[in-house]
């Protein structure tokens, strides 16, 4: 069965009218509808018609992610959730509905811990065998020398070049709901840092709680980068001005936007004592292949989408490590997938210096990134097929959700004047989970 939006009708015909395999049903319901009256929609309208399913696929708007894994999960079925594992409007009271993206999680865990089912988060870097291989060789030695990383880096750009009155009309990743950047792409990266950090726990004094820094620039802000005189060169006048007219972030009224751009610095901390240092540099309006204005039919990585990946670890004095994945498909056709390790080899042992590109073929071809990342989601499924939560069930989201939310909250905190400070605690039972600074 599939469920979409009445606006996508064409869209769902022309698909399913170039696939073998059909749906039993097609369900459309209205677009705009609150979360209240779409789960009125799913409970009162007997969508299932008494045909039990054992499994459902979230792949819509975050807005909706709760409504449908809610209903999906009292149905008894098994859920695999595109991330974030939710959203909320933040256009009022933003910082307050970002901390309920936790009561969100916390909510939906205990339902299917309750209805015997289990919620998959498609969150594919837990299932990447390059990052897979940098979190063994992390546990490794952190269990032998004790250790913690002491520094990570991640940076992450993925060339969403928005049209500024694309910011206004957007459904599919907006930014005039409040929210961007952070429930978009980046929330895998906040989930890398909180995977791959948990091997400090096999240090004597492992962290208790994190404290973050967030800077943003949102939607409004990076509308004012770019002048006009900057677009007509780029674009010619008379092609920028068929344009130009349309309502976009500086022509309207002052609102919350979701941010393009964030940065936050962290910090993992056993009480006074900081264990690990971090920066997440998450950015859209970073560099693109776009160079039209008119939006194609494909508008998700057929606009002029480049992903640039970096990853930097060190482990004290004993290791360092590098992840390099700079898509660059548009450019030359190639989009290697890089690790590197350094090591101390006088006290660890070992080569000094090992390069390797991950799937690299018989033949020494580098496989591109993209097939990596593709390879991982398709293990993310498996593992949705087999009902297994062991590697990204969504109780084992509960860290990367405190961390998205505290940061989401700060990032409206910023836009209302405020500090986007904050320290999270770690520990599952914490009474208090955050604390604003």
């Amino acid at each position: 069965m599939v469920i979409e939006l009445k606006s996508q009708r064409r869209a769902v015909e022309e698909y399913l009218a170039a696939r073998f395999v059909q749906p039993r049903r097609v369900v459309l319901v209205d677009d705009g509808l609150d979360p209240e009256s779409l789960a009125t929609v799913l409970e009162k309208d007997d969508v299932l018609r008494g045909d039990p399913a054992w499994g459902c696929i979230v792949a819509t708007e975050p807005r909706a992610h709760r409504t449908y894994a809610e209903w999906a999960v009292r149905q008894g079925m098994h859920v695999l959730l595109e991330k974030p594992v939710t959203a909320r409007d933040l256009r009022t009271n933003g910082p307050g509905e970002a901390l309920g993206l936790v009561a969100d999680h916390h909510h939906l865990a205990a339902l299917a811990e309750k209805n015997g089912v289990t919620v998959v988060v498609q969150a594919q870097r837990r299932a990447h065998p390059a990052y897979r291989l940098v979190k063994e060789i992390l546990g490794d030695i952190i269990s032998e020398f004790g250790i913690p990383i002491t520094y990570m880096d991640i940076h992450h750009s993925d060339g969403t070049w928005n049209m500024p009155w694309e910011f206004v009309s957007r459904e599919g990743h907006p930014y005039k709901y409040g929210y961007g950047k952070l429930l978009h792409s980046g929330y895998h990266f906040v989930d890398l840092f909180c995977w791959l950090t948990e091997v400090n726990q096999n240090i004597g004094r492992p962290p208790d709680r994190l404290g973050l820094d967030v800077f943003a620039v949102d939607a409004r802000r990076v509308d004012a980068q770019l002048t006009e005189a900057s677009y007509e060169r780029l674009f010619g006048s008379d092609r920028w001005r068929r344009h130009s007219h349309l309502p976009r972030p500086a022509s309207l009224p002052v609102q919350p936007w979701g941010e393009t751009d964030v940065v936050v610095l962290a910090r993992l901390m056993n009480g006074s004592d900081v264990v690990t240092t971090a920066v997440l540099s998450l950015l859209q309006s970073s560099f693109s292949g776009r160079s039209w204005l008119e939006l194609p039919e494909d508008t998700y990585k057929g606009n002029g989408r480049i992903r640039h990946e970096r990853v930097t670890i060190h482990v004290g004095p004993l290791m360092a490590i590098q992840v390099h994945s700079y898509q660059d498909g548009l450019l030359d056709g190639a989009s290697p997938f890089q690790v590197v390790i350094y090591r101390n080899r006088e006290l660890v042992g070992g080569e000094a210096v090992t390069r390797m590109t991950m799937g690299a073929g018989a033949e020494g071809a580098a496989v591109a990134s993209d097939s990596l990342n593709n390879h991982a989601r398709e293990q993310i499924l498996k593992d949705f097929l087999a009902a297994d939560g062991r590697r990204s069930g969504l109780a084992l989201h509960r860290t990367t959700v405190r961390v998205v939310s505290a940061a989401v909250a700060g990032v409206a905190r910023l836009a209302l004047g405020g500090s986007g400070r904050s320290v999270v605690a770690l520990d599952a039972l914490a009474s208090e989970w955050y604390r604003p600074e």
